[in-house]
C-alpha cells in the first residue's frame, strides 16, 4: 500500500508541475477568443458588402454568414477550454494542499505521536482522497486535450470557409477587390488561430 501511495503522490507532484505550463496556456486561450470575435466582426461586414453587391455575391455573402456560425462556434468552444483549465489550476491547488498535510502526518508518526492510532486514521483518509483527486486531474487533462483537438478541427472548418469566400469573391464586379481583401482579411485572422492553437496543443504535449 505504501508503495502504492507514493507512486500516486509521485505522479500528482508531476500533474501539479505540468498544469503549470497550463496555467500560461490560458492566455493564449484568452487571445484566441479576442482573435474570434475579430472573425464576427470581419464576417459581419463582409455580409454587409456583399449585400450592397447585389445577387453577384451572394455566394460570398453565403460564406460570410457560415463565418459568423464558425465564429460564435470557435468562442463557444474556447471558453469550454477556459472552465477545463481553470478546474486543473483548482484541482492541482488541492493536491498541493492534500500533500503538504500529509507530510505533516507522516511527520507526526516518526516522531512517536501519542495518538499515533488516531492519526494513521486521519493519514489513511487524506491519502484516499489524494487518490481520488489525482484520478480527477488524469480525466480533466485528457478532456483538455480532447478539447484542443475539436477546437483544431473546427478552425479546419473556418480555413475551408475563409478559402471559399476569396473563390465566391471573384464574381464580386466592381466590389471584386473589395470582398477579396476581406476574404484574405477573414483568412489570415482563421490562420492566425490555428497556429496558435498548434502552438498551445504542442506547449502541452511536452
Amino acid at each position: 500500500m505504501e508503495e502504492v501511495m507514493e507512486e500516486i503522490v509521485d505522479d500528482a507532484d508531476s500533474l501539479v508541475v505540468d498544469l503549470r505550463r497550463v496555467v500560461k496556456a490560458n492566455e493564449e486561450i484568452k487571445k484566441v477568443i479576442r482573435t474570434s470575435s475579430g472573425v464576427n466582426l470581419v464576417a459581419l461586414n463582409a455580409m454587409l458588402i456583399a449585400k450592397r453587391s447585389g445577387e453577384r455575391s451572394r455566394g460570398f455573402a453565403v460564406m460570410s454568414s457560415e463565418l459568423r456560425v464558425f465564429s460564435h462556434k470557435l468562442e463557444g468552444t474556447m471558453t469550454g477550454l477556459g472552465t477545463l483549465i481553470f478546474g486543473l489550476v483548482q484541482d492541482a491547488a488541492a493536491m498541493q494542499k492534500q500533500c503538504h498535510e500529509r507530510q505533516h502526518l507522516r511527520t507526526a508518526l516518526t516522531q512517536g505521536s501519542r495518538m499515533r492510532e488516531r492519526v494513521e486514521m486521519v493519514l489513511a483518509r487524506k491519502e484516499e482522497s489524494m487518490h481520488e483527486i489525482a484520478k480527477v486531474i488524469r480525466q480533466d487533462w485528457r478532456n483538455l486535450q480532447l478539447q484542443l483537438n475539436c477546437v483544431l478541427q473546427l478552425c479546419e472548418t473556418g480555413g475551408f470557409l475563409s478559402r471559399s469566400a476569396k473563390i465566391e469573391a471573384v464574381y464580386g464586379g466592381e466590389m471584386s477587390v473589395t470582398l477579396k481583401q476581406v476574404a484574405n482579411k477573414i483568412e489570415e485572422t482563421v490562420n492566425e488561430i490555428i497556429s496558435t492553437l498548434q502552438l498551445l496543443r504542442a506547449q502541452l504535449a511536452e
